[in-house]
């Protein structure tokens, strides 16, 4: 009767919050609805800095020779680009339902902006992301350097040392404080 019980919930559990029990909302958008508002100079043009960074490229290492020496030295029986040892690193939110990602959503972009920042189809939208308390309590993130370390720590065969300040001038990326927040263009809602 018990496991017919937990059988029950579970369903239930499934039905109600999706395969892993998240709320569909939490949905990732990728990088490229990011990139809409988040590529011109008068924003602060934070795309360019994450395509010039390394987690832009976080999944095409994996595709290379490096990377399979690795993943044999490792005695993985995949390649890395297939390993759940690597993936969880290389791409965003590796391990997560496919009813948690957008149809725009593309893990060869790696480690993008909902990386660090969350799954952003519900704060993503301009009337939430100008006001950043509505932006939290729709779930955008703003990580700390511990949040680095899930990554960036022994576990990496490739690991240097992690300075969170000297690789945060890397990717240091801050809206610009004389955008207009509020445009009169429309959002294109076939995204």
């Amino acid at each position: 009767m018990k496991n017919i019980l937990i059988i029950i919930m579970s369903i239930l559990l499934t039905v109600l919050f999706g395969e892993n029990g998240s709320d569909k909302s939490n949905i990732y958008a990728g990088v490229q609805r990011c990139k809409v508002c988040h590529e011109t100079d008068e924003m602060g043009n934070q795309y360019a800095v994450w395509k010039l960074s390394q987690h832009a490229n976080a999944y095409k290492t994996l595709l290379t020779e490096e990377s399979a020496q690795i993943a044999k030295s490792w005695g993985l029986s995949l390649p890395a680009q297939e390993s759940p040892k690597c993936l969880k690193c290389h791409v965003t939110g590796y391990n997560n339902s496919k009813a948690e990602f957008g149809k725009k959503f593309n893990k060869e972009d790696g480690v993008q902006c909902e990386s660090c920042h969350g799954p952003g189809e519900t704060y993503r939208k301009e009337n939430i992301m100008c006001d950043l308390d509505l932006a939290s309590a729709n779930g955008l993130i703003m990580p700390k350097p511990e949040d680095c370390l899930t990554c960036h720590n022994e576990e990496s065969p490739r690991y240097k040392a992690f300075s969170y300040e000297s690789y945060y001038e890397k990717m240091k990326h801050k809206k610009n404080p004389d955008y207009n927040c509020f445009s009169d263009e429309e959002e294109d809602e076939d995204w």
